[in-house]
């Protein structure tokens, strides 16, 4: 009954999540530069730039880019393998590799130009949606609910996905506080990591069903 309910809640917020999408996507495809409240966020974040805080959000960026996936990468595989949990290591790399695929489609379907003129580090590429968000939503995401699934709710469960929302919250904004992308590609990546993840935990859900299935 539980699981019944989170799929019709997740359905539903990725129902509403795929419209803010389209709507910003159309948003982006009229008009070069920012959008609605783009260039007044961007400012304001810019109006006060440290540059102890610029090297911290510079080292928060670097968590949720492929070098540092591919360097913690093996240690996940190793681990997975080692515990023999098959449908987990095909989930995390079908969530994240799908992640990168579908992202780097979008971005070169839509073509919207980064925020330039607030760079404070050098990065190329197109700017929606925004990969870093969207990427660190599918892998760290995916990766909590993997460890969690079969945990009892307490404390320890709660904290965890405390954490992790705040790390992904928190990689958004060092994109936005970098200069790199406009909060609506923030926006648009999460909205489009919140699905694809959606749509990863039903394929793992059915998956172990159906195994639960047969061996009865």
């Amino acid at each position: 009954m539980i699981k019944n309910k989170s799929t019709i809640i997740g359905a539903i917020i990725s129902l509403i999540l795929l419209t803010v999408f389209v709507f910003l996507a159309i948003k982006v495809s009229a008009i070069d530069g920012g959008i609605l409240f783009d260039h007044k966020i961007i400012s304001s974040v810019h109006e006060n730039i440290n540059p102890v805080v610029k090297n911290f959000m510079i080292a928060i960026s670097f968590m949720g880019s492929a070098k540092f996936y591919f360097i913690i990468a093996p240690f996940l595989i190793w681990y997975l393998l080692k515990k023999k949990h098959w449908i987990e290591l095909c989930a995390l790399i079908i969530s994240i590799l799908g992640s990168v695929l579908i992202n780097h489609l979008l971005k070169i379907s839509l073509e919207r130009a980064r925020p330039y003129e607030f760079f404070l580090v050098e990065q190329g590429g197109f700017s929606f949606p925004s990969g870093h968000s969207m990427n660190t939503l599918s892998f760290y995401g995916m990766a909590a609910y993997l460890y969690l699934r079969n945990k009892k709710l307490d404390l320890s469960k709660v904290l965890i996905w405390i954490f992790t929302i705040a790390f992904i919250g928190l990689m958004g904004f060092s994109r936005v506080y970098l200069g790199v992308h406009w909060p609506t590609d923030i926006i648009a990546g999460y909205s489009a990591g919140f699905i694809w993840i959606y749509i990863c935990i039903l394929g793992v859900e059915a998956v172990h069903k159906r195994l639960k299935y047969k061996s009865d």
